[in-house]
Parts: C-alpha cells; sequence; structure tokens
C-alpha cells in the first residue's frame, strides 16, 4: 500500500502555532531600525483579531452547543472568513512584510528552528518540531514510498519550508507545500498560484489544497491513492474527515478539536488502539501527541505493508 501523507503546519508539525514568530522577522531582519512601529501594529492587529473573532464567534447561530453535525462544524468554521480575512487585510495594508524576500522568509525560518531567534533569551520563540516527524517521515518515504505534502494557512510556504529543512534535512527533499506567501516588495499576503491566489483561510480552503496535492498523479495502477491526513485544529475538520485515515495530533485527550470532533458524533481513539481493520472496515480516525506515538503503535507497520 501506498499514497500521500499530507501534514497540517502549525501545531501539527510545530509543538505550538508560529504565527507570532513569523511576525517578529521584520524587527529580526532589521536590528539596528526602528521597529515599535512593527511591534505596535501587530499589537492591534492581534487585539483586532481576538476581539472580532470573539464577536462573530458569540453572534453566530447555532451557537457551538447547538452544533452537533459535521455540516453545522464546517458551515461555522467558513463563516470565519470574515474575521480571518479582515485580519489579513490589516496585515497586507500595514505592510508588516514590505520588502522582505522569499528567501528572507527561507532563512528566518531556518534560523528560529535552530537558535531560537538570537539566543537563550528568546528560547520561547524557537519552533520546535514534534517528537518523531523527521524519522516517521524518512520511515514512510524510504520504506513505503509515499509522498509527503503540508497544507497550511500559515501566510509565508518560505517560512516553513526553512523550518522543516533545518531539522529534517534531506527528509523533506521534494515535499509539496501548499500554503499562502507574502508578495515582494508590497508585503501582501496572496495565495497558492495554483488555487489562483486565493488567501487561505479556512477549512474548506485547506480542503481545497489537499485536493491539489492529489491531482498530480492521483491513481496508481488505476486505483486511487490512499490519503493520511495528519492536523491540530478546526481548519483541519475538512481534510481529516474526507482522508482515508485522519490523525489528529494533540497534546491531551481533551484537545479542543477532539472536543469538537466528538461533540459532531465522532469517535477518534488513542493510536495506541489502532487496529489495521476491525469489522472490515478500516479505522476514520486516531489521535496521537506526536509522531514517536504514531511510530510506536500500529500504524507505521499498516501504512508500509
Amino acid at each position: 500500500m501506498a499514497g500521500i501523507i499530507i501534514f497540517d503546519f502549525d501545531g501539527t508539525i510545530t509543538t505550538q502555532d508560529t504565527i507570532n514568530t513569523l511576525a517578529s522577522l521584520p524587527t529580526s531582519h532589521h536590528p539596528t531600525e526602528t521597529t515599535k512601529g512593527h511591534e505596535k501594529l501587530w499589537e492591534e492587529i492581534v487585539e483586532g483579531y481576538v476581539a472580532d473573532h470573539a464577536s462573530h464567534t458569540k453572534a453566530y447561530s447555532p451557537d457551538v452547543g447547538s452544533r452537533t453535525t459535521l455540516e453545522q462544524e464546517l458551515e461555522y468554521l467558513e463563516s470565519l472568513r470574515v474575521p480571518e480575512g479582515a485580519s489579513i487585510q490589516k496585515v497586507s495594508q500595514g505592510s508588516l512584510f514590505a520588502h522582505l524576500k522569499e528567501e528572507d522568509f527561507r532563512v528566518f525560518g531556518t534560523k528560529v528552528a535552530d537558535d531560537g531567534r538570537g539566543g537563550r533569551e528568546q528560547e520561547k520563540e524557537r519552533v520546535t518540531l514534534r517528537k518523531g516527524f523527521r524519522e516517521f517521515v524518512g520511515r514512510c518515504r524510504g520504506e513505503g514510498g509515499w509522498e509527503v505534502g503540508v497544507v497550511s494557512v500559515n501566510w509565508s510556504r518560505d517560512f516553513i519550508k526553512g523550518v522543516i529543512a533545518q531539522q529534517c534535512g534531506g527528509a523533506t527533499d521534494g515535499v509539496r507545500v501548499v500554503a499562502n506567501g507574502i508578495k515582494y516588495p508590497e508585503g501582501t499576503i496572496e495565495g497558492p498560484e495554483e488555487l489562483g491566489g486565493e488567501v487561505m483561510m479556512t477549512a474548506g480552503d485547506k480542503l481545497r489544497g489537499m485536493r491539489l496535492l492529489l491531482l498530480k498523479g492521483e491513481r496508481v495502477g488505476g486505483k486511487k491513492k490512499v490519503v493520511v491526513y495528519f492536523g491540530d485544529s478546526t481548519t483541519d475538520l475538512a481534510c481529516l474527515v474526507e482522508a482515508d485515515l485522519g490523525v489528529v495530533v494533540a497534546d491531551e485527550e481533551g484537545g479542543k478539536l477532539l472536543v469538537t470532533l466528538r461533540r459532531i458524533g465522532y469517535a477518534v481513539p488513542h493510536v495506541g488502539e489502532y487496529k489495521e481493520e476491525k469489522d472490515g472496515r478500516k479505522p476514520g480516525m486516531l489521535w496521537a501527541r506526536d509522531f514517536e506515538e504514531v511510530m510506536g503503535s500500529g500504524v507505521v507497520d499498516g501504512l508500509l505493508r
């Protein structure tokens, strides 16, 4: 069996969201220049986003307790395009990333994955990958011939490539990344060219990104490729459900995405309970804390068969 394994980036490949680290690039890139304007702008953008998101969610109907189906939850997630879009527009209009080139984002990604943006005092900014990611990717590609891709609503695919390359090296050569980018020199956020440049923001956008990765060589020997998806947030919901096997990455069993899935009727056992087939059916969804747990279960052996 072979197919394609697709990962979300923030909180899935990495242990935490990286948006604040990415937003610190202008300060890091121009350390001798006045950057208070950038810092103030970013604070305003974050505060505005939190307020807009909370207001939108409070006004949305049906409320969280009344959403009990996949369709209802996906409709709510798609409605978040409003506050998400407003935030992205502020970033673009504020020229937060103006005059930064693709290579700047890639180099910065390499740096923060290496030394935490400047040394011990900036350790909290370090981008750390979840345990076992490199080994998991290397094994699935090397032994099983699986393709690997990344789908993310992160603002910079080059930042993503830099982070992964630093910690995984050659294990990620040829990995396709479908994510947003920063246009030079304006610093505006734009979506993947393959998706017409539309900025990726929602669960539906990520599903379109996943389907894009499946277009090339979707069938092998006349058979549809097996799709495995790893994600940690509600923006991964549509991809996790559509994949042949969805793996929720969570620090604990009470994680937000796991709670959401159970609320809308999905049973999500831990990978430690994995069985390749149960009653003639393959498991639709599992959860794990990291990739070491995945490799310690029977999941990888099942994929490599």
